[in-house]
């Protein structure tokens, strides 16, 4: 970090790493369940058990791939190696998930199969590049605000990677030559999955290539001998006995879990309880998008004025009380019917300003994670960001893992019928759609808020960190 000139281009490239994830994840939480459950006919808990099984790998791989990365020594340093080294698995693996071959086809077993070796892949070759380059932040600045400048980049290009990739699956890839709705049939998948590859491998190759000129700047771990698993279980085991980590790591299971289970239920209510069509969702993911840019001065300013913990909790706050008002409002028949022209304008509304805090939350909550770096430090001596990068990875991923899984199960239980149209679901369904996904998704979010609340580093607090590490 000493010399480094932190200008425009590499705060771009730094961002623009995170669009690839956001890619993948949009298509993980969105469209993968109701692809292979609704589509391609696999049982919704089959679905759903595929991603968890995912998740148990995930807790092994993810902070090993972050020590791993932490103590690399190479002449690129010991991020971008992991970084270039990755790119082509995940995209060719991600293609394919949504191309399965004929023979997979045959039966839910085979289907099963498939789906836990393409999530397998695809998160374990994604960690190699997710981790190493996330980590660079707490190596490109230790200034507490600037860090939550660099993280709302990474947010805003993350979400406009993935609402850009929605966009084009409901005003391209998914609509039906006849006038049905695409998002019900499997012909626009395939060609999904292979743009979404091919913009997944610009976006990670331009940012490796656009933060490599950082390398000669960046940290330098010393020399270690081989060590025994068990000692590399230790010193990982001594990162996550810091408070501050262990409170943003439980919070974000809980939160990051009621995320995707929100996001996997999304498309269903949208479809189903709403009555939208592709068109109508596609002005939805454009919205976002703006959203998402305007949510990054937005979480600064809230860092300046409010600490980064207080502004995080007054988010938490606003989303829990408004995120259910819609269903609410439509389960007491407080609002317009199912095509009325009012009831689109006040569903954009609505989706507009809570994603916007949704985005100011996770832009501070990652740059919050990223302060710890030198909290953790100050105990063990060491530099860990690959570990803490990877363990918030880690827990980012129960929005494609826990969260789909608790979402297959709701649909499970309420029994919704593979290729209904909208027009032919029984209403009584719905409603118990809403009635089983309101409280689940309010219980994990209250969970979030009392675990966050024990996270203690300040502004004052963070200045004594890194006047401490100064010298690792």
């Amino acid at each position: 970090m000493n010399g480094l000139k932190l200008d425009n281009g590499i705060k771009f490239y730094y961002g623009l790493g995170a669009a690839p994830y956001g890619i993948k994840d949009n298509g993980f939480s969105y469209f993968l369940l109701i692809f292979y459950s609704q589509v391609l006919g696999l049982s919704p808990m089959l679905t759903s058990l595929a991603l968890t099984v995912a998740i148990f790998v995930d807790a092994v791989t993810d902070p090993l791939i972050g020590y791993v990365s932490d103590n690399w020594r190479s002449k690129w340093g010991r991020r971008h190696p992991f970084m270039y080294w990755s790119i082509v698995p995940i995209c060719l693996s991600y293609a394919l998930m949504w191309n399965p071959p004929e023979f997979v086809l045959a039966s839910q077993g085979s289907m099963f199969a498939f789906l836990v070796i393409m999530a397998v892949s695809i998160r374990i070759f994604l960690t190699f590049f997710e981790v190493p380059n996330t980590a660079l932040i707490s190596e490109l600045t230790a200034d507490y605000d600037q860090r939550t400048g660099l993280m709302g980049l990474r947010f805003m290009f993350g979400w406009l990677g993935g609402i850009g990739m929605a966009f084009l699956g409901y005003s391209v890839f998914f609509q039906a030559a006849d006038g049905s709705n695409g998002i019900l049939q499997a012909d626009g998948y395939g060609n999904y999955g292979v743009a979404a590859a091919c913009l997944m491998f610009v976006g990670m190759l331009a940012s490796s290539l656009g933060t490599h000129k950082t390398i000669p700047y960046l940290h330098t771990p010393p020399e270690k001998d081989i060590l025994s698993p068990r000692q590399v279980a230790r010193e990982v085991l001594d990162v996550m006995k810091n408070n501050n980590f262990m409170a943003l790591f439980l919070a974000s299971i809980c939160f990051g879990t009621a995320s995707g289970f929100t996001a996997s239920l999304a498309i269903y209510f949208s479809t189903f309880f709403w009555g939208l069509v592709p068109a109508q969702l596609a002005i939805v993911t454009m919205l976002q998008a703006v959203a998402a840019v305007c949510a990054v001065p937005i979480a600064r300013r809230l860092s300046v004025t409010f600490d980064k913990r207080r502004a995080a909790l007054g988010c938490f706050i606003f989303i829990l009380c408004w995120g259910p008002v819609m269903l609410l409002g439509r389960i007491f028949d407080l609002l317009p019917e199912n095509g009325d022209p009012m009831l689109f304008p006040m569903l954009l509304a609505h989706n507009f300003t809570n994603l916007l805090v949704v985005i100011s939350f996770f832009i501070l909550f990652g740059s919050m994670m990223a302060d710890v770096v030198e909290d953790s430090a100050v105990d063990t001596a060491r530099r860990s960001e690959g570990i803490i990068f990877a363990a918030r990875g880690f827990a980012g991923k129960m929005v494609t893992g826990l969260g789909i899984m608790l979402a297959g199960l709701v649909l499970s239980v309420i029994n919704l019928p593979r290729d209904a149209k909208p027009a032919d679901i029984d209403p009584d369904k719905l409603v118990d759609l809403v009635l089983f996904a309101a409280p689940l998704e309010a219980g994990l979010y209250i969970l979030a808020f009392i675990v966050l609340r024990h996270y203690r580093i300040s502004r004052v607090k963070h200045k004594a960190n890194v006047e401490a590490v100064a010298s690792l």
